[in-house]
């Protein structure tokens, strides 16, 4: 083992049993090479062909490089104070979910405030963002997801709920019971009204979902939290073979996941998943498939109350742009 890896793996370590609390040294990096002296600071030397940050996340900017051995490396540092503390969370749910997922996830081997780095995984995003040409889905049809594609996802889901709760909390992941949940998202419905104007239809479906007590989980499961197509990575054959940005990943509504499917694929496709889900040991109750779809229609008002309070316009934008559509389905 080089110096340099010793180095990184008592970082890696020691950034999993860091307190989020924890005093922060965080300042921002305005540029490419700024990131990379920070990342040499730390024992890992890499070099870029790129002048400018990727943008593409909405937490971290990020460089794309490679390290001497000419193994690819993802080098990103946080946008904001805030993000430093959540990323000492993902930190420690890292170390816990790489011991029982059949994926892959990120290994940290560098983490300060200012800089995360990680060997790049293989495979690639079943989305990727062009500037030009915007969206482009890769190895995968959003239209009609392949049997091999459902089943990897329902997999990696059932192990993911799988781990034991007490562990979970133990390793200092976060914990939102239902109630918080819900309450959650009755505020970021009632703070984002006059942002978003949702069609009165979609604000009533709102509301009846926040009040169906039928359809709401009495259980947590661990969720990934933010499990759209840029955080899935596929093979050749189109199978989910790693997941990324375990930012949001908390103890909490079981459905939180399976929501997120549904907006990119379909309520149809949401079914086959959550019968190989159960089928592969996952948990389900009868109101699964019900309130994943409501609390995919319910998405624009959260994702446009982060938009709020970060100030970032751009995503509330993109959370208004689901309305029409929603709410068509909601008459």
């Amino acid at each position: 083992m080089t110096e340099r890896q010793e180095r990184q793996d008592t970082q890696s370590t020691s950034s999993s049993t860091s307190s989020s609390t924890a005093p922060s040294s965080f300042a921002p990096i305005a540029s490419v090479g700024a990131l990379l002296d920070a990342a040499r600071r730390e024992g890992l030397r890499v070099a870029t062909n790129h002048a400018d940050f990727d943008q593409s996340g909405l937490d971290f900017l990020v460089v794309h490089a490679h390290d001497e051995d000419g193994v690819p490396w993802v080098v990103r540092t946080p946008r904001r104070p805030a993000v430093v503390a959540s990323a000492r969370v993902e930190a420690r749910v890292l170390a816990l979910v790489r011991k029982h997922l059949p994926v892959a996830v990120p290994d940290w081997r560098v983490h300060t405030d200012q800089v995360i780095a990680y060997p790049r995984l293989v495979d690639v995003p079943a989305i990727s963002i062009d500037p030009e040409a915007g969206v482009r889905w890769n190895r995968l049809d959003p239209a009609a997801p392949s049997a091999a594609f459902v089943a990897s996802m329902a997999e990696a889901l059932a192990a993911l709920q799988r781990i034991d709760a007490a562990e979970a909390e133990a390793a200092g992941v976060p914990v939102k019971s239902i109630d918080d949940a819900r309450q959650a998202a009755a505020r970021a419905m009632d703070e984002t009204r006059a942002v978003l104007a949702p069609p009165d239809v979609l604000w009533a479906r709102w509301q009846r979902w926040l009040a169906n007590d039928a359809i709401w989980p009495r259980r947590l499961a661990l969720v990934h939290g933010d499990l759209h197509p840029g955080h899935m990575l596929l093979d050749e054959g189109g199978r989910l073979t790693g997941i990324l940005d375990w930012t949001e990943a908390h103890l909490g509504d079981p459905s939180t996941d399976f929501a997120l499917f549904a907006g990119a694929f379909g309520k149809g496709v949401l079914g086959d998943l959550i019968a190989r889900f159960e089928a592969a040991g996952g948990a389900t109750w009868p109101g699964l498939a019900a309130h994943a779809a409501e609390r995919w229609a319910a998405w624009p008002a959260m994702a446009a109350k982060w938009g709020v309070d970060t100030g970032n316009q751009g995503v509330i934008e993109h959370a208004r742009s689901f309305l029409p559509g929603l709410a068509a389905e909601s008459g």
